[in-house]
């Protein structure tokens, strides 16, 4: 299914990649990989321009609609321990979610599309994305430099280590949850360990909040409502007979309904202030909304499942499920028609999720992700926008 020419070039993509791995940089530190991502186009025979401070933009054709695809380029705050020859050099920084992946996907891409944009008039845009995994997301910059200008559709791919090695799908709709953040600040009162009673302790405050806060989803959220409230740290203290004065929880909130979103947000002031009172401490919540959820627009997933049907079989598609993940393709959605998708990428040798110290991921399916990746490219240019979905571009 896949040309031979595509097919091709696996060796260059497998090479682009493990140098990304081997040099990851996080989120608006991508020098050096923005340096790479430039050489490597220009090389190419293109002209790339930077955007979003550490990003890349490409423009690949003639004068016409104009489609948007996407890669992100950051890594994560992860020290790596795969046994791999070319696992991470910088310490306390990998490349945990494939991003290195879809970086020399879409290099792969700006390779070989020339040839097939000859043939129609039209252009695509390919961005390279700093700092999807740092808040508030180098989405939100790149479109403030006007990458979105005169685009009449958006697409881009995420790697899935969990899902079988070659399968792809994508979910009319809501595909991914809102994806918040927030801290909350104990104040007690300090003193010896030896004269509790002279004290206002955050510990065991802390730890009653904890508690009650598991029961905002069990008890406060409608079953039929999907949501999750994870707290991923608590921290108080740092001596065996010191009672500390302070104590902090950080955590994350997902949700798929902004109604939904907004009560857990009250439930959880409400538990947070009763808890202090009782034991006559204060606390305070910071809570910051996140990426908003992934949203497919019908028209153009459908135009999708028909690329990936027709150019790679039906049995290739995979109808993916909802996901609790955050993702800030979701602010390109949120002014453009388009499709979020997903590559299946397990690799039997690697049984280690995203966000692990261990992950990899199949990079036998990157010509795949090439292939359909431009004949998405090249159907959203062809397919005239509908009614709806000229109005969405023209009033955004």
């Amino acid at each position: 299914m896949i040309p031979d020419n595509i097919q091709a070039l696996a060796p260059n993509m497998v090479q682009w990649r493990r140098h990304l791995h081997t040099h990851p940089e996080l989120g608006y530190e991508e020098y050096d990989t923005q340096k790479f991502i430039l050489s490597t186009l220009r090389a190419m025979g293109h002209h790339p321009i930077v955007a979003g401070d550490t990003g890349v933009v490409v423009d690949i054709g003639t004068d016409g609609p104009i489609v948007l695809a996407r890669a992100d380029i950051d890594a994560l705050p992860i020290e790596e321990e795969s046994p791999i020859d070319y696992r991470s050099r910088r310490e306390g920084v990998m490349h945990a979610c494939g991003h290195d992946g879809h970086t020399a996907m879409l290099l792969g891409v700006a390779q070989v599309l020339p040839q097939f944009l000859d043939k129609i008039p039209g252009r695509a845009r390919l961005i390279f994305q700093p700092a999807e995994e740092r808040h508030p997301g180098g989405a939100l910059k790149m479109i403030r430099d006007g990458v979105l200008d005169g685009v009449i559709r958006v697409t881009g791919l995420h790697l899935q280590s969990e899902l079988p090695a070659g399968k792809i799908g994508a979910r009319p709709g809501v595909q991914s949850a809102n994806s918040d953040r927030f801290d909350i600040l104990i104040e007690g009162k300090g003193g010896h360990g030896s004269a509790p009673h002279h004290t206002i302790d955050p510990i065991p405050v802390m730890a009653q909040m904890i508690m009650a806060m598991q029961t905002i989803i069990s008890r406060q959220i409608n079953p039929t409502d999907a949501a999750v409230l994870t707290i991923s740290a608590a921290q108080s203290g740092s001596a065996y007979n010191a009672i500390p004065s302070r104590a902090e929880l950080k955590g994350t909130v997902r949700t798929f309904n902004q109604d939904v979103q907004n009560r857990i947000i009250e439930q959880m002031r409400q538990v947070m202030e009763g808890t202090a009172e009782t034991f006559g401490a204060h606390a305070e919540l910071q809570y910051r909304k996140g990426y908003p959820s992934v949203v497919n627009s019908q028209e153009e997933w459908k135009i999708f499942k028909d690329v990936v049907e027709k150019f790679a079989g039906r049995d290739v598609w995979i109808d993916v499920e909802q996901r609790m993940g955050g993702e800030d393709f979701a602010y390109y959605l949120q002014q453009r028609p388009g499709v979020f998708w997903n590559l299946g990428a397990h690799d039997p040798r690697y049984p280690y999720p995203h966000h692990h110290s261990q992950f990899n991921f199949a990079e036998s399916v990157m010509p795949l992700g090439v292939w359909i990746m431009v004949q998405t490219i090249l159907a959203f240019i062809r397919e005239p926008l509908s009614p709806s979905g000229a109005r969405q571009t023209e009033n955004s």
